[in-house]
């Protein structure tokens, strides 16, 4: 899956920059080495590695000029830690490009930076994870496009939806979840996203939202789903999708 297949790459550069910056030529040469890039591709051009980058906040900078000149890649600065040996953080926090500081955590004690919002990873990772040409089992092609462009608005709206999901205490399957099996047959046990369906949030409470139908622009209430199915699942970690 392509969430995997992101992880993997992240976890590479991770390692790989770990000790400093590498030129981008260095970084392609490991990475086909470790089965993670193909012979003929570019580590710009490759989705997973596009992927990891943004996820770690890799930075890119041109060293040199003209011919002589070399693209690397290199983490951005860690803070110095306070002691030698600090005690282990009692959250986890994920900082997006360009997001700033300081962190602000959710509830649970996951937090990421959103253009200042506060969203959680397993959101903002899933979501990214979706593939507009990978759809899951049972759905056709079209529709799955249109739940992961609302997914991926939810994620950026100028409402800060997410965040205020995040803060009504929505959880991952209230929002995203759907059937492991026909999903679009049980749209009564999936998550708010998947009655969005290409039209428009428009207002989000804690047990319920309002949601504007893309085709008559009349209103429909969704109500939140406190406990998820057994079968129910969430679309990054669904099984059986395939390229369309």
């Amino acid at each position: 899956m392509t969430g995997r297949s992101s992880a993997a790459a992240a976890d590479f550069l991770r390692r790989s920059l770990a000790g400093g910056a590498l030129s981008v030529s260095e970084l392609e040469g490991k990475a086909r080495a470790a089965g993670l890039l193909g012979q003929d591709q570019r580590l710009q051009h490759a989705k997973r590695f596009k992927a990891a980058k943004k996820l770690l906040d890799v930075r890119s900078v041109r060293r040199g000029f003209g011919n002589a000149g070399t693209w690397t890649w290199h983490l951005p600065p860690q803070p110095p830690s306070p002691s030698a040996n600090p005690p282990p953080p009692s959250h986890a926090v994920v900082h997006l490009e360009g997001a700033p500081s300081p962190t602000v955590n959710t509830a649970g004690g996951l937090a990421l930076h959103l253009g200042g919002r506060s969203v959680p990873p397993e959101w903002v990772h899933g979501i990214r994870s979706l593939d507009h040409h990978r759809a899951p089992k049972d759905v056709p092609p079209h529709r799955w496009r249109v739940f992961v462009d609302d997914c991926q608005r939810f994620l950026v709206a100028k409402e800060n939806w997410a965040e205020r999901a995040a803060k009504l205490d929505w959880d991952a399957h209230a929002l995203f979840g759907c059937r492991t099996v026909r999903p679009l047959d049980h749209l009564a046990s999936a998550g708010l996203l998947w009655a969005i369906n290409g039209g428009k949030l428009i207002e989000l409470h804690r047990d319920w939202a309002v949601v504007e139908r893309a085709a008559d622009r009349s209103n429909q209430t969704h109500h939140r789903r406190c406990r998820a199915p057994a079968n129910v699942t969430l679309p990054w970690m669904a099984k059986g999708s395939h390229p369309l």
